[in-house]
């Protein structure tokens, strides 16, 4: 037997599948390859995923702090307290002592 024959006859048999062939390196270069590959899609879906719990976190935070600035606005004793501890501000009869961490 002939080794040259052999390889032709190899490749006359997959050219009879060649729609099985087509099909299959078609969808290796959709899932894999293209620009616009499942691949891809998977990983924006996990990116959209994941800007949309940073959305709601920062919907939660301005929803909060609105609170609080609403709290700031109304309440004199709020006002005081929110500007002693964050300007160390104190009394003229008071005195502060600041214990930083290290």
């Amino acid at each position: 037997m002939n080794p040259h024959n052999d390889s032709k006859s190899f490749i006359a048999r997959l050219w009879k599948h060649k729609l099985l062939i087509f099909i299959i390196l078609f969808v290796l270069w959709i899932v894999f390859f293209d620009r616009n590959s499942v691949m891809m899609h998977i990983e924006r879906e996990n990116n959209i995923a994941s800007l949309q719990d940073s959305i709601e976190y920062y919907k939660r935070e301005i929803e909060r702090l609105n609170l609080h600035l609403e709290e700031l606005q109304n309440d004199p004793r709020e006002m005081e307290k929110f500007v002693r501890e964050r300007y160390n501000m104190k009394r003229d009869n008071e005195d502060i002592y600041i214990i930083e961490k290290q």
